[in-house]
């Protein structure tokens, strides 16, 4: 019984939740044996029902996960093989490529889970306590690196693409230059898992995915890295204007990790 109520509890929690193919079995059996030999035929009852269930909510929440996965990885092989058939010097075609990518991206920010901090207060690596541009953060299977920020940088931006969006009033673009390094084992792309965002000083967070601007130099989400390779690249943000606001990174698919730097 005991086994069974701890596999229910289990069921909700990623990644832990996969014991259950060993716990809710066992709840079972253990349930089966007791009610057999007359000893509490009540609690064994209740753990082969409870293993059951327990059972029954981890395969349906592997399934459920699988198919998101299937699901990313099929649209991130669609976008590889746009990403292939573009011609760079056609602007209209890169814009749209740009906004595809940040469409995936959205996607994939709705789907993750709140991210734990990296640090509360005034620990380092916190809003209230930033960390400097260039101090490399990692977690899971990926260490990012912000190398420099170009703020104000509407002009850059207008020269690079005619499709690119002017940024809302009250606004200008800010261009983040990043490092992602894969780390894992097998091979994954930075849109994945790595994602940088501007927090302003009023709380209002503003992500590149959110206007459609392709930056130069433009740090390529999709590219395919094994482990040690890295991609480095700009990003555009629409921050407001005179805001002494930070950077966000946040790192991971479902067990997720903010980071915040200096905006300046």
């Amino acid at each position: 019984m005991v086994l069974g109520i701890v596999a229910i509890v289990f069921a909700f929690i990623p990644v832990i939740g996969l014991a259950n193919f060993i716990l809710a079995p066992l709840a079972v059996i253990l349930g089966i044996v007791a009610f057999v030999k007359r000893r509490g035929r009540g609690q064994g009852i209740t753990g082969v029902i409870t293993g059951a269930i327990a059972l029954l909510i981890t395969i349906i929440g592997v399934a459920i996960a699988g198919a998101i996965f299937s699901s990313v990885d099929d649209d991130m092989r669609e976008l590889e093989e746009e990403a292939q058939s573009v011609d760079p010097a056609d602007d209209e075609e890169v814009a749209e490529l740009e906004e595809d990518i940040q469409d995936e991206q959205e996607d994939i920010a709705e789907d993750r889970e709140e991210p734990e901090a990296a640090g509360t207060g005034g620990d380092e690596g916190s809003r209230e306590n930033p960390l400097p541009i260039g101090e490399p953060v990692s977690h899971d299977d990926w260490e990012v690196t912000i190398n420099s920020v170009t703020p104000n940088a509407d002009d850059a931006i207008a020269a690079e693409n005619q499709f690119n969006d002017p940024a809302p009033e009250g606004q200008s673009y800010m261009l983040v230059n990043m490092t992602a390094t894969y780390l894992g084992d097998e091979s994954d792309s930075p849109m994945m898992a790595t994602e940088v965002a501007y927090v302003s000083s009023t709380g209002e967070t503003s992500s590149d995915y959110e206007l459609s601007a392709v930056a130069p130099d433009s740090f390529d989400s999709i590219a395919e890295l094994y482990n040690g390779g890295s991609e480095t690249g700009n990003i555009s943000l629409a921050v407001p204007n005179d805001d002494d606001g930070t950077l966000r990174v946040r790192i991971g698919f479902f067990d997720t990790q903010d980071f915040f730097f200096e905006a300046s």
